[in-house]
């Protein structure tokens, strides 16, 4: 498997996110109203704020129940994906929407507090020890050694 191209959105939540379910398939569906600032380097090493463009943000599966669980509007953000253009069901009209493979809290911009505690413990621990075990060293009998002459 190569390594994925794609494109990176650092922007904040402009509109009340929302989590709708496929009629079809029953998958989860985050969606958000976002907004990016764009910044221009100038000779001098300043940079000029060049203006905001607004786009849709769509993120599906797991990760949009977790995203709509941590963002809010107003909330900052770094995103992972592509932007795919698409023919809006409703209105029939060919749109673009940004669709985030992943979606965090932008930690440059947001206190955070990660949880290390194990989400499901008997399932994190058993891979944990395979994880383990992978990367120790496997136990070698002690090699003897003579030692070395010269001239013999």
């Amino acid at each position: 498997m190569g390594i994925k191209n794609g494109v990176i959105m650092v922007g904040h939540i402009a509109g009340d996110p929302k989590l709708t379910y496929s009629e079809k398939t029953g998958t989860p569906r985050f969606y958000a109203r976002v907004g990016v600032d764009h910044w221009r380097r100038e000779d001098d090493g300043t940079f000029t704020n060049t203006g905001r463009t607004f786009h849709d943000l769509a993120q599906r599966y797991k990760g949009a129940e977790a995203s709509m669980e941590l963002l809010k509007k107003g909330d900052d953000f770094i995103a992972t994906g592509q932007f795919k253009k698409f023919t809006d069901p409703v209105t029939g009209e060919e749109r673009e929407e940004f669709r985030a493979d992943t979606l965090t809290p932008n930690p440059v911009t947001t206190r955070l507090i990660i949880d290390r505690e194990p989400r499901n413990s008997a399932a994190r621990e058993a891979i944990g020890t395979e994880r383990g075990q992978a990367f120790e060293r496997p136990e070698r009998p002690a090699q003897t050694r003579e030692p070395a002459a010269l001239g013999r």
